[in-house]
């Protein structure tokens, strides 16, 4: 049965990562498009580029706040050319989260996995990330130490319990939270510096996500519960199952667009750790060239997983099994039994993906500065999700008559096939005079995600940063940053043709949204229907960094 099969496609807003990357992580870098690798942020460098440390002078302290304004919205709508009268056992307009204009709209705000807490979601329209860090530079050492607390990953989507969007990650977190960075900055001459950072983080995994499986098996149910006449037109039900005790299908209503549970797992890792490498080449003062590693981090990720039936669902199965066809199959099948309620444990595998960035500072004319970056992610790393039970589980039992090469009555694996993706980014800078400098940054942000995985879980296409920013000299020990920035990703994943065949390749849908087949192996909540996906990030920025 492949209502049984959703728990398999749940990818739990592993693309939201991207939208994290080098992002939200200091005001002066965000104000410069993210390219910093060549021209030093100050503690952040930690990230960044580790030899810009050297750059601060004695004893430091940085505060900074990120307030951040995220809106995600999908809009679902009948294609234009959909025609009813041809809809056979699945009608695509009958979806009950459309309107009267064939049209439905979701929308999602900030989440975060709060540790020891869990799934929050922000109400509040901003969400304000804070960072601090301070650094030591000795007297005469060519040594910088310096430690920071941030979020190197932070992604999290939030929506409401009647949102039409919620069988696509009602809510989602997954974030990367670094307590404890011991890094060093090394002074090798005057125009070269090496550094190092070393990473203790905290990696989860949440999600929360209402289940239904509109497909044409599930609509061949309902139509047999119709003809045996099994709930009147309010949908109650009548006592009749005229092929009793043979089979009973009335047990409780089932149908494409009815609700079957609601998933929830919570996977995290206290300890995992990883590095960043840099170095920061300055042969003259117009020029400075700068390369940053980061490492990846792979993380063994623990959890819990509750899988809550509808009481029509459960029913249903329950029903179903005590008669003589039901039994029969459904211990050939391993068909659910109709319980309630199944959880226990669960643990997969999350590699955080290796970074590199390189970058080139240019100064001319005294009061300007250029810099350009150029930066990948391994995101190739990402080709497969892994989940680990520790008992059997009777969806997975289930589903692995239709999947046996991806699940087992334990355990189970979702391909992901994202893609590894070079990414550039620009800053502007002007000295308007001894204590201001203005500055401009655009970074073009490409996809990771192929074509055939977008969703409005991982509502992330090619995306535009746009920024500005000013930096102050306050005194002689003090500097203030401040940035605005713009991020907004747009795409239109359009359904199947009506009459397509389960095993076409359409290139316009997403088999991770809305094909419209037969068995697809995916979660595919809304086959048929057209979808359109806005992500709009705004985030305004100031830091604080003074001498102590």
């Amino acid at each position: 049965m492949r209502i049984l099969f959703l728990f398999i496609f749940l990818v739990p807003g592993l693309a939201s990562a991207q939208l994290a990357q080098n992002l939200f992580l200091d005001t002066k870098a965000m104000s410069l498009g993210n390219a910093v690798t060549a021209d030093p942020v100050g503690i952040m460098d930690i990230h960044f580029n580790p030899a810009g440390l050297t750059k601060l002078e004695g004893r430091q302290i940085q505060i900074q706040l990120m307030n951040i304004l995220l809106s995600s919205e999908a809009k679902f709508s009948l294609p234009d050319d959909y025609n009813a009268d041809d809809a056979g056992l699945l009608d695509v307009s009958k979806d009950p989260i459309l309107g009267s204009d064939g049209t439905a709209e979701s929308h999602a705000t900030a989440a975060a996995y709060i540790p020891g807490i869990g799934l929050m979601p922000m109400t509040l329209p901003v969400l304000t990330l804070p960072t601090g860090g301070v650094s030591i530079q000795p007297p005469g050492s060519r040594f910088t130490f310096a430690n920071a607390v941030y979020a190197p990953m932070a992604a999290g989507f939030a929506k409401d319990d009647n949102d039409p969007g919620r069988y696509q990650a009602k809510q989602v977190a997954l974030q990367r939270f670094t307590y404890l960075s011991p890094s060093f900055g090394y002074k090798v001459t005057d125009e070269f510096s090496v550094g190092a950072s070393f990473l203790f983080s905290h990696q989860a995994v949440a999600v929360v996500q209402d289940l239904r499986a509109p497909s044409v098996l599930i609509g061949v149910l309902e139509q047999l519960q119709t003809a045996f006449g099994c709930f009147d037109d309010n949908g109650n039900p009548t006592g009749n199952d005229p092929l009793a005790p043979l089979i009973t299908l009335c047990g409780g209503k089932v149908g494409p667009y009815e609700d079957v549970g609601t998933l929830k797992i919570v996977t995290e890792e206290s300890l995992s750790p990883s590095f960043n490498l840099g170095f920061l080449w300055e042969p003259a003062d117009w020029f400075a060239f700068g390369v940053g590693y980061q490492s990846e981090a792979v993380s063994h990720l623990k959890g819990t997983y509750d899988l809550e039936y509808t009481d029509e669902f459960a029913d249903f199965f329950r029903t179903f099994r005590s008669s003589i066809i039901g039994a029969i199959g459904g211990a050939i099948f391993s068909l659910p039994t109709g319980v309630k309620k199944e959880s226990g444990h669960v643990s997969t595998e999350l590699t955080y993906p290796q970074h590199f960035q390189t970058g080139v500072k240019f100064r001319f004319l005294d009061k300007y500065q250029l810099n350009m970056d150029a930066g990948w992610t391994d995101y190739d790393k990402w080709d497969a999700l892994e989940f680990e039970f520790d008992r059997q589980v009777s969806f997975l039992s289930t589903a692995k008559t239709l999947a046996p090469t991806l699940v087992t009555d334990t355990s189970l694996r979702q391909p992901l096939n994202y893609k590894s993706v070079w990414s550039f980014g620009f800053g502007m800078q002007y000295d308007l005079n001894s204590r201001v400098k203005l500055r401009l940054g655009y970074e073009p942000r490409k996809s990771s995600i192929p074509d055939d995985a977008r969703s409005i879980q991982a509502p992330l296409g090619f995306a535009k940063l746009y920024s500005v920013g000013m930096g102050y000299q306050w005194d002689m020990d003090t500097v203030v940053d401040l940035s605005l920035s713009f991020m907004q990703s747009k795409e239109t994943i359009l359904a199947d043709p009506q009459n397509a065949e389960s095993t076409g390749e359409y290139p316009n849908s997403s088999d991770a949204i809305n094909r419209n087949c037969l068995t697809c192996t995916v979660t595919n909540p809304y086959p048929g229907l057209d979808v359109d996906t806005k992500l709009t990030i705004g985030a305004a920025g100031i830091s604080f960094r003074t001498k102590f």
